[in-house]
């Protein structure tokens, strides 16, 4: 019987617990993105085995939810702390690195059934229209491509902006931890995606960020219950 939600959490919050506090932080606050992927992911038909793009608790969650698929990750560095307990392979590639994209060479033929590449373009430093074919070109036929990132047009954003104020961080002058590098809108990345020439199943904005300030949770609920355009987070799901 594959593990509930409830089981999920659990067992990821103790994990988050035995790592740094920086890593408790990143679990509480992105837990409503793990609960979405952990929601659709099973709804999902899936042929073949699946990528991870970055290495995190969404392997994790993959790994446990689809036990005994294969979990393949793809990242700079492998980061053992998030290593599925299955069969898998590491793939070593930095997606900013404009040639190996370009070549857009398959990492295992025949494909993948689910490419999942969350919170991953926003730290990159070359465009999406460049990144996201060379995704879509380790699907298997009918695979599918989940991508989420920050809506840059959320309503934080855009009232710090009616201040006067840069609603972006600012980059970092640490090479190995550059921060979000650019944030993308609904209709920005709709654009990227028709470079990888997919099939659109969905392309939504949802409030999947738990902010710890009142006034960040204030924004999002009221993003919640007004206009779909203000929330924090995208996400899309395409299909080869």
């Amino acid at each position: 019987m594959k593990p509930g939600w409830a089981a999920l959490d659990a067992e990821m919050a103790a994990i988050a617990r035995g790592q740094s506090s920086e890593a408790q932080y990143y679990w509480a606050c992105h837990r409503p993105r793990f609960r979405y992927l952990a929601k659709l992911v099973p709804t999902l038909p899936l042929a073949g085995p699946v990528l991870d793009v970055g290495m995190g608790f969404q392997t994790l969650v993959l790994d446990r939810l689809l036990a005994p698929r294969r979990i393949d990750c793809l990242g700079i560095e492998e980061d053992g702390r998030y290593r599925p307990a299955g069969d898998s392979t590491f793939h070593p590639a930095d997606l900013n690195d404009a040639g190996l994209i370009r070549a857009r060479r398959p990492l295992r033929p025949p494909g993948y059934g689910l490419v999942v590449c969350m919170e991953v373009i926003e730290h990159l430093t070359i465009p999406p229209e460049l990144v996201l074919p060379y995704l879509a070109a380790q699907l298997a036929p009918g695979g599918f491509l989940l991508v989420t990132t920050p809506n840059a047009a959320w309503l934080k954003n855009r009232l710090k902006l009616l201040r006067g104020q840069n609603p972006f961080e600012r980059l970092s002058a640490n090479p190995a931890h550059l921060g979000h590098i650019r944030e993308y809108t609904q209709a920005e990345l709709a654009e990227a995606f028709a470079a990888a020439r997919l099939r659109r199943v969905r392309l939504e904005r949802r409030g999947l960020y738990h902010f710890r300030g009142a006034k960040d949770r204030l924004y999002s609920l009221l993003a919640d219950v007004t206009h779909a355009s203000l929330r924090r987070t995208l996400i899309a799901l395409y299909r080869a």
